[in-house]
């Protein structure tokens, strides 16, 4: 009872913080809905991931990474969903306040951010004793009542159903995230005509880079799935410090991990088809849900540009709903 009553109030005060959000009282992880804005304007959020918020300048591109925070904040979307690694080490509160001080544009325009785990949330604890790092995010989302859980959902409007999840989490089938994702997209409303999926490890990316163990089967996963639902699928996922795009068996796939850390290559082969010519690409995703459309655009920061405009935004995607 005393849990219950204690989700509860949490959901209450983030409702009273933030008006556009709030939760369902349904067993299990919970489910966070944003409002749409008002008749006959496209709701607009960003997703990206792998800022790495701390003090430490060796791990992270700090100008790059609050330049993109900054950037965001003057877009005011209606939700920021972040593709995990927030912080370069989930041990130490430290990294959390530098997360909590960089980003206190967004808290004063009460944008609320909804994050997934990555492998930087769990740095600096022993894979049997994780509690420490988990406490340390439920306490940065407080009042969000994410405790005791590692995924949930949220709605963006009437037609989008967005499911985070925990890539350090097993995946397999059998699994239990693996059931609870199953339920969520087969027992979607019949006016939820997108499916965005927020996860750490992308499961469709260049094969050159080592992959998680389940990274193919989630791909096999939504392989299988995509043709049955009456929702479009989108995925999102970070960990790789660039941005990628793919189409495979009707789910779009992209990678979105330029918030920040130290960047990485892409080789861009293998049916990549943004086929961007630069290597480094701080960047996040723009997206733009119309009743019939989900839009998105890479909006891409180059930190060496000093004397013209560093912002440009050479991607999109357009995905379309299902008649």
């Amino acid at each position: 009872m005393y849990g219950k009553a204690s989700q509860f109030l949490s959901a209450l005060l983030a409702l009273l913080l933030c008006p556009a959000v709030w939760a369902a009282g349904a067993e299990g992880p919970p489910r966070f809905a944003v409002a749409a804005p008002a008749a006959g304007k496209p709701l607009t959020f960003v997703v990206y991931g792998d800022p790495r918020f701390s003090r430490r300048e060796d791990i992270a591109n700090s100008f790059a990474r609050r330049s993109i925070v900054e950037r965001i904040a003057g877009e005011s979307p209606a939700a920021i969903l972040i593709g995990g690694d927030l912080v370069y080490q989930g041990s130490d509160p430290d990294d959390y306040a530098t997360y909590r001080r960089e980003t206190a544009a967004w808290s004063q325009l009460t944008i609320p951010v909804f994050p997934a785990l990555g492998n930087h949330e769990f740095k600096g604890c022993p894979p049997d004793n994780l509690r420490v790092c988990l406490e340390n995010w439920w306490l940065a989302f407080s009042p969000l009542p994410l405790s005791p859980y590692r995924w949930y959902s949220l709605t963006l409007g009437p037609t989008l159903l967005a499911l985070i999840l925990d890539t350090d989490a097993p995946l397999k089938p059998g699994s239990e995230q693996l059931a609870w994702f199953d339920r969520q997209i087969t027992g979607a409303e019949p006016g939820i005509r997108f499916i965005l999926v927020v996860l750490h490890y992308p499961p469709v990316r260049d094969p050159l880079y080592p992959r998680m163990a389940d990274e193919r089967e989630v791909a096999r996963y939504f392989s299988a799935k995509a043709k049955s639902l009456h929702a479009r699928l989108v995925v999102v996922g970070s960990h790789v410090h660039n941005y990628e795009r793919y189409s495979k068996d009707g789910v779009t796939y992209l990678v979105s991990g330029g918030g920040g850390a130290t960047p990485v290559p892409a080789p861009r082969m293998f049916g990549e088809l943004s086929r961007l010519s630069t290597a480094v690409n701080f960047h996040y995703l723009r997206f733009t849900l119309k009743r019939d459309r989900l839009t998105g655009i890479m909006v891409r920061f180059d930190a060496d540009e000093r004397t013209g405009n560093a912002w440009s935004e050479p991607d999109r995607v357009e995905v379309r709903a299902r008649d």
